[in-house]
């Protein structure tokens, strides 16, 4: 099912761009194509599951329900036809991604529709809840003052004390090659991550502060820095880079040279393009799902990526 599911991808994003269903159906008319999908006779089968899938996302409830059936017919074509309707409801989120210019790409919106890979029904809202919550500690750890005021090196200090130690964000070393490191929604549940998450988490609460927190694609551990190109009038224009991962910690360009190999500074310091960022982040979710022997999670990761980035823009 997933196969011929993947083979298609780009046509479902292409009638579907903004991933959504069908218009409306009569619940009774959803209850009887369900009920049918272990009917005796072929032709009604494949016409119950053709039309449940052109139904799309308001005949998901019904099909959760039937998953669990007695009926092992019914039960497995429930499941793939669940399957199938959230594939093709997110390769329509990825397809708007990818047809976005880079400039256009919000990241932030990028780490729900990854999220979504594992929770098809997260709101994006409950994602710049918790974003929201964690500027806000920021705000009142700093006071009065505008954040972007004060001098750098104090401002990180706050920062990454109150992201390491109010809301505990650590690297996740334990099982760091577990797909739930790969989705912004479990890393702020968990407490613990990728360093790309736990970066991008930095990014999207200095956003909020006006403050210039960029993501950095060094090789093997993304990190972030204070942006000194981009430091308001007035401040030292350095660049203060922080690894999370490895307990929120400041770090030097000498000490990545010496632990990092071929670390170039000229271009491994220079913010992440958007789009590379979430590949990135596509990239882990599927090696870790192959790690997990989850492959048909991999397999639907594989099509997203292309749906993102169909002509491999800045990537090796």
């Amino acid at each position: 099912m997933m196969v011929t599911l993947l083979g298609t991808a780009g046509a479902i994003a292409e009638q579907r761009p903004d991933g959504e269903s069908a218009p409306a159906v009569p619940d009774e008319l959803i209850e009887q194509r369900v009920a049918e999908l272990d009917d005796e006779r072929f032709a009604v089968r494949e016409r119950a599951k053709a039309a449940l899938l052109e139904i799309g996302k308001p005949a998901v409830d019904s099909l959760l329900k039937a998953a669990k059936s007695d009926s092992p017919e019914r039960r497995i074509r429930a499941r793939e036809l669940v399957e199938a309707i959230r594939f093709r409801s997110l390769s329509g989120r990825f397809q708007a991604l990818g047809d976005q210019a880079e400039e256009d790409l919000d990241v932030e919106h990028g780490m729900w529709v990854v999220a979504l890979i594992l929770d098809p029904d997260l709101e994006k809202k409950t994602i710049t809840a918790r974003l929201d919550a964690m500027a806000a500690a920021i705000r009142k750890e700093i006071g009065n003052a505008k954040p972007a005021s004060l001098p750098p090196a104090k401002f990180m200090e706050i920062f990454t004390g109150v992201l390491k130690e109010d809301f505990g964000l650590r690297g996740d070393e334990a099982t760091y090659h577990h797909p739930d490191n790969s989705s912004v929604h479990r890393v702020m549940e968990r407490k613990k991550g990728l360093p790309i998450l736990l970066s991008e988490i930095a990014v999207a609460v200095g956003r909020r502060l006006e403050v210039p927190i960029v993501g950095l694609g060094i090789p093997g551990r993304y990190m972030f820095k204070y942006d000194g190109a981009q430091a308001p009038e007035g401040q030292i224009k350095e660049d203060i880079i922080v690894d999370p991962f490895g307990g929120w910690v400041e770090v030097s360009p000498a000490q990545l040279a010496q632990a990092i190999a071929g670390f170039d500074p000229r271009t491994d310091l220079l913010p992440s393009p958007r789009r590379v960022t979430l590949v990135r982040m596509l990239n882990n979710l599927r090696s870790d799902a192959f790690e997990q022997r989850q492959f048909r999670l991999a397999e639907a990761v594989g099509a997203y990526q292309l749906l993102l980035n169909p002509h491999g823009f800045g990537l090796p």
